[in-house]
């Protein structure tokens, strides 16, 4: 479950779930909403890998990986499936259409970012610069 937090200039994205895996998809199946996801067909597919030491980094590198492969091909991304994970790796398929995304998402940033293991699972908070 994602949900989209008020901020001033940018976009905020909360992602909650049992898993870090799960939050991870949700947040960027939130994402997604922001670039057309609702005007996509889940036709195609892309896929990102992310290898680094942190989880901070680990998210912010693979959701910046999937915003460049989305502007690269163009591609509007549907949903996203966590499709492995290593301590500190992560690979990500991503469904959509190849199509130019209606919106730009410029950046995943570090500000604000919180990932937290609570009782009930995972949160992980997104700003996105837009």
């Amino acid at each position: 479950m994602y949900r989209f937090i008020e901020h001033p200039s940018d976009l905020k994205i909360e992602g909650r779930n049992k898993t870090f895996e799960k939050a991870l998809e949700d947040v960027a199946n939130g994402m997604f909403t922001q670039m057309g996801a609702g005007h996509a067909k889940e036709k195609d597919t892309i896929e990102i890998e992310s290898k680094k030491g942190t989880a901070e980094d680990l998210v912010v590198d693979s959701l910046s990986k999937i915003i460049a492969e989305c502007e690269i091909v163009p591609f509007t991304p549907k949903r996203a499936e966590v499709t492995e994970t290593g301590g500190k790796s992560v690979r990500i398929k991503v469904f959509g259409e190849k199509k130019q995304p209606e919106n730009v998402i410029k950046a995943v940033t570090y500000h604000e970012l919180q990932i937290m293991k609570e009782k009930s699972g995972w949160a992980i908070a997104v700003l996105f610069d837009i």
